[in-house]
């Protein structure tokens, strides 16, 4: 039987002493139910991360009290950082929000162990009105557990100034690793003197590790989530690539971008290339050199490869409040609150068909790049407990990057402890 010690112990939240005090699971039931009559009476609690998302979620509440005038929906917004501390809290103490946002590195971790309801039954939300990877993200053993929101893709951002300024032409397609090489190195030779670099380094997983691993033909983790790909010769040509760049003084190392962040060299004009998601375009509108701002596909290796992630909406499966929980989730997972989001400039919405006024919402970048990428990218890697290896990602990949060891050293030693992790969830 799961109980909420099992469950935090695996989290890594709280140690054994600080859960002593806890008492066996209650009973659940897991029937979902109909959802609530239009005249019903209730409070629900939903719980997000995002404050700058905020606006456009009450807005999406207005309009669902348009339909259900009494269901009361209390929104609470806390810090992605503390977030997921703070859920697995409230998980320990039976008291998880009625409807709350979820991720694809946390989503197994609540499902397997009983937090999440199943949502197959539930009514008006149909899979096939979403990107299939990201059902496929939001399932768990063929059942769906969260409805996807949103959706995120990884794209070249350029800055078409500095290219011209080095003599670079701005990419009008995708571009191979060695043109985004090439080009990297033009800007860097050409502007260094104005501390301005072809491509700002750094060590983020979705948008540049991830691709590169997948566009070399190389996993992260094995399908059966038993084995990473870390140590693979994909993996350590990917490593090598990003190596490359750093030794050879084209892209900062991670010292320097541990101090001046990626995405801050870009926004502030001191880098002409960035790979990342369109989750920059709200801070990109704001950027002081946003008029020389545009965006490519994403670069490619031996084949292409996108990585897709997303958040989730999903139900406490121990909701004392289903019926106004389910009115609620199903709304959320309607075209309507979709296109509500989209418009405000909130999120890419994940309901197939209303991407279109999440790109005329920010006319000025060419997001419908991002929402082509959909198509083929492939699910973000997650298992049971990947917050563990993620933590693991975070100690090692500097040590790989530009490290005083070879990359493949880096590699195995990442591979080896994120091995363990995948066999402690087994």
């Amino acid at each position: 039987m799961t109980t909420r010690r099992t469950f935090l112990g695996l989290a890594g939240v709280a140690g054994a002493s600080a859960l002593a005090g806890c008492s066996a699971d209650p009973r659940i039931d897991a029937a979902l139910g109909p959802l609530a009559e239009r005249d019903a009476q209730d409070e629900i609690t939903f719980g997000i991360w995002d404050k700058a998302q905020e606006p456009a979620m009450l807005q999406i509440i207005d309009a669902f009290n348009e339909v259900y005038p009494g269901i009361s929906v209390a929104v609470s917004t806390t810090a992605f950082g503390p977030y997921f501390e703070r859920l697995r809290i409230q998980a320990q103490g039976d008291d998880l929000p009625d409807v709350f946002w979820i991720n694809g590195p946390n989503f197994e971790l609540y499902a397997s162990y009983g937090m999440l309801q199943d949502l197959s039954g539930l009514e008006g939300f149909d899979p096939q009105n979403y990107p299939p990877n990201l059902v496929d993200l939001y399932s768990y053993e063929g059942t769906p557990y969260a409805i996807p929101k949103d959706f995120d893709t990884v794209a070249l951002w350029f800055n078409r100034d500095l290219l011209h300024r080095a003599g670079v032409d701005e990419p009008s397609g995708s571009w191979s690793w060695q043109e985004y090489r090439e080009a990297s190195e033009a800007v860097t030779r050409a502007l260094g003197g104005e501390q301005i670099w072809g491509n700002p380094g750094g060590v983020a997983n979705q948008a540049l590790i991830y691709p590169l691993i997948l566009q070399a033909g190389g996993f992260i983790l094995s399908e059966d989530k038993k084995t990473s790909g870390y140590d693979g010769p994909e993996a350590i040509e990917a490593f090598g690539f990003l190596d490359g760049m750093i030794r050879d003084g084209i892209a900062p190392d991670v010292r320097y971008t541990a101090e001046n962040e990626p995405k801050d060299l870009f926004n502030n004009g001191r880098s002409a290339l960035y790979l990342s998601g369109n989750w920059e375009a709200a801070l990109l509108q704001e950027s002081p050199v946003r008029e020389h701002l545009g965006v490519a596909p994403i670069i490619h290796g031996e084949q292409e490869a996108n990585v897709i992630h997303g958040i989730g909406c999903a139900m406490s499966a121990r909701s004392r409040h289903k019926p106004a929980a389910s009115a609620f989730l199903s709304f959320l997972g309607s075209e309507r609150a979709h296109r509500i989001q989209a418009e405000a400039g909130a999120a890419n919405p994940a309901f197939l068909g209303t991407n279109d006024a999440y790109v005329e919402a920010i006319p000025e970048f060419s997001l419908d790049v991002f929402v082509d990428a959909a198509e083929t990218a492939l699910p973000y890697p997650a298992s049971q407990n990947t917050s563990a290896w993620l933590q693991l990602e975070e100690l090692l990949f500097p040590k790989i990057l530009g490290g005083e060891s070879p990359v493949q050293d880096g590699a195995r030693e990442l591979a080896e402890r994120m091995n363990g992790v995948l066999a402690d969830e087994s």
